[in-house]
């Protein structure tokens, strides 16, 4: 299967997150326009090593399989590599070192509650949670948000806000709150306190330290969320994006949306 440069325009200003035992590389020249660097099941995968330095991709989809593309020549990538079936769609990929040992994995999670490490230059699969431990995944990051050396995977799953061990591979927490659906989530101090706070688009924020709920919004945040300081005041606003194009702002410190008026 062979798919045309153009497809993977948009990726051309996406910088490859390589271990450090690889090379960086200029990405394709873009032939066209969009926004497939946004799409969270597409990743740019860093070269495997000097000798080995084509611009390869991963796609996930949505019947449940991953598919990694190379460049073969000029204008043109070919599937070399295709999972086995996952169980469900995958909802996201995610490029992380989860355990703190300076290399990255590949981090896919799938709608049915599974989620797996994939070795990034054969592709084997290095991990993958026990079935039937969740039933839903529908949004998941990585960030380091306590004192240890490694990451933790914050995820909503079976409606519940969950911190999994990076390294141990092993749940370390889940909210009382199980209701969530949320579909997107950021990690920032978004409430000026020096704590990062983590901010669930359907309107939840918990303390990422200590994890208490801080502030129930009666307003989802948006589909996307952004974190900016747009009136300089010091502390970043949560934006939120609705329907693909409408914009709102919320003070999280002040616990409201944000409205100006002049």
């Amino acid at each position: 299967m062979l798919i045309t440069i153009a497809l993977i325009a948009a990726l051309s200003h996406v910088a490859f997150a390589a271990p450090e035992t690889s090379i960086e590389l200029e990405p394709p020249v873009p032939l066209g326009v969009g926004a497939l660097d946004e799409f969270d099941n597409l990743q740019l995968l860093p070269a495997r090593d000097e000798k080995d330095a084509k611009p390869r991709l991963v796609l996930g989809d949505a019947i449940g399989f991953l598919h990694v593309y190379e460049q073969r020549q000029e204008g043109a990538y070919e599937e070399v590599w295709i999972s086995e079936f996952l169980e469900s769609g995958v909802s996201g990929t995610l490029l992380v070192d989860t355990d703190a040992d300076e290399l990255k994995e590949l981090l896919v999670y799938t709608n049915g509650g599974r989620f797996f490490l994939f070795d990034l230059i054969d592709y084997h699969t290095i991990w993958s949670n026990p079935p039937n431990e969740y039933e839903k995944i529908t949004s998941m990051i990585v960030r380091n948000v306590d004192d240890d050396e490694q990451v933790e995977l914050i995820m909503v799953a079976d409606g519940k806000l969950v911190l999994y061990d990076g390294k141990d591979r092993f749940e370390q927490w889940r909210s009382d709150q199980s209701n969530l659906t949320s579909t997107d989530i950021i990690v920032g101090d978004a409430d000026g306190d020096g704590s990062d706070e983590i901010i669930l688009n359907d309107g939840f924020v918990f303390d990422a330290r200590f994890l208490d709920l801080e502030w129930e919004s009666p307003d989802a945040f948006g589909e996307r969320l952004g974190l900016l300081d747009i009136d300089g005041d010091g502390i970043v606003e949560v934006i939120g994006e609705f329907n693909g194009r409408h914009l709102r702002v919320f003070d999280i410190d002040e616990r409201s949306m944000k409205i100006t008026q002049r």
